[in-house]
């Protein structure tokens, strides 16, 4: 996982103040609370298969098939398809243990957690690096920090699960594939592979005991550089997700907070049970009446946290066999309120760079300006 250089916090040499990142880590209101979801990479079901569902597909040497999974990706973005189908392949991680054997796992939902803090740390210019330039977006930390971090918001993990984690998110390679008949004739399919974590330098514990406030060093995935270059990214309320303790309480909020642009108690948000299905990949039960559960389990766990008011579900049947369940969710006032002022942000930080002017790629514009976004069904 680790590249050891004699200087971990000279292993780059990036240029921290441009105007995109200052935009990035400016926010409006308390920051504490505060980080950014990023368009497109948000979208990816990446941390889709739980623990217990791995064990029970790893064979007896510890292997794990290559996981493949599809998704509709739903851009908020001017001059793109409404709807963009994308094929998501994950490469496990091979992991030594403690006896020299080796066990494969996928990115879960530890993973999940470690990613949101390392992106909340890169909003600290005092632990970020951007170089608008070259597209690179590194983040400095200690083990430390992410113990702390992540106890302070209830979810406490060991030093070695961190390590662990940081491990899987350096080796395990994702390829997603976007494919929409609707793109020009000479770019209808789109590859981005990658890892989630790039290049990690690790800290040693000589290291650390020669220097307790030695810093390991992360490369974000390039995805997230061309949102902060291109503005695709949207201020969210992070002290929420990190308190929600269901993994689909938090892809319901990440994506209401990216994509419910028009919040308001006039304007409900509608989304179907089988797109819930398709796009988060976490109902993983062979009952549908057991999703069904699951989802009502975390959507009253948004009410319980003040992000929705309600919610109704309009369950379509053909004789008796359930077909489609539409959910349509009320905001409370509360989430009105931040996405006014993710709004508001936003608007400002376009005109700030100037947004308007720029004529993106095709590559470039699966991560471009903002445009509207209205609810998934009707």
């Amino acid at each position: 996982m680790t590249k050891k250089p004699n200087n971990p916090q000279s292993e780059t040499n990036l240029t921290t103040r441009n105007k995109q990142y200052d935009l990035f880590t400016t926010f409006f209101g308390n920051a504490a609370n505060l980080s950014n979801t990023i368009e497109l990479w948000d979208a990816i079901p990446k941390y889709a298969i739980n623990e217990r569902a791995q064990g029970q597909i790893r064979d007896e040497k510890g292997h794990l098939p290559v996981s493949t999974q599809e998704f509709l990706y739903r851009p908020t973005v001017r001059g793109l398809p409404k709807e963009i189908t994308c094929k998501l392949t994950i490469q496990p991680a091979s992991i030594k243990n403690a006896d020299g054997t080796y066990t494969q796992y996928y990115p879960s939902m530890d993973e999940e957690l470690l990613e949101e803090v390392l992106k909340k740390f890169f909003t600290d210019q005092n632990l970020g690096q951007h170089r608008a330039n070259g597209t690179e977006s590194w983040v400095r930390f200690t083990l430390g920090m992410v113990q702390q971090e992540l106890k302070q918001r209830g979810k406490s993990r060991s030093l070695d699960e961190i390590k662990r984690s940081l491990e899987i998110l350096s080796k395990a390679v994702l390829t997603v594939e976007f494919d929409s008949q609707q793109q020009v004739a000479s770019a209808k399919r789109l590859v981005y592979t990658n890892p989630i974590l790039s290049e990690v330098t690790g800290v040693t514990r000589l290291d650390y005991l020669q220097d307790p406030k030695a810093m390991w060093l992360a490369k974000l995935p390039s995805l997230i550089s061309k949102s902060v270059n291109e503005l695709s990214y949207r201020q969210f309320n992070y002290g929420t997700l990190m308190s929600l303790s269901s993994q689909l309480a938090r892809w319901f909020h990440k994506r209401l907070s990216h994509q419910y642009i028009q919040a308001s108690i006039t304007d409900p948000y509608h989304i179907k049970y089988s797109s819930i299905r398709r796009d988060s990949g976490l109902l993983h039960h062979s009952r549908q009446s057991v999703h069904v559960k699951q989802i009502d389990a975390a959507l009253n766990e948004l009410i319980d946290k003040r992000v929705l008011l309600s919610f109704k579900k309009d369950v379509r049947k053909k004789g008796r066999a359930v077909t489609e369940i539409v959910y349509t969710m009320l905001p409370t006032s509360t989430f009105q309120e931040e996405i006014k002022t993710a709004n508001a942000r936003q608007s400002s930080h376009n005109l700030q760079i100037g947004l308007s002017h720029r004529h993106p790629s095709l590559l470039s514009r699966l991560q471009g300006s903002l445009g509207t976004a209205p609810s998934e069904e009707g």
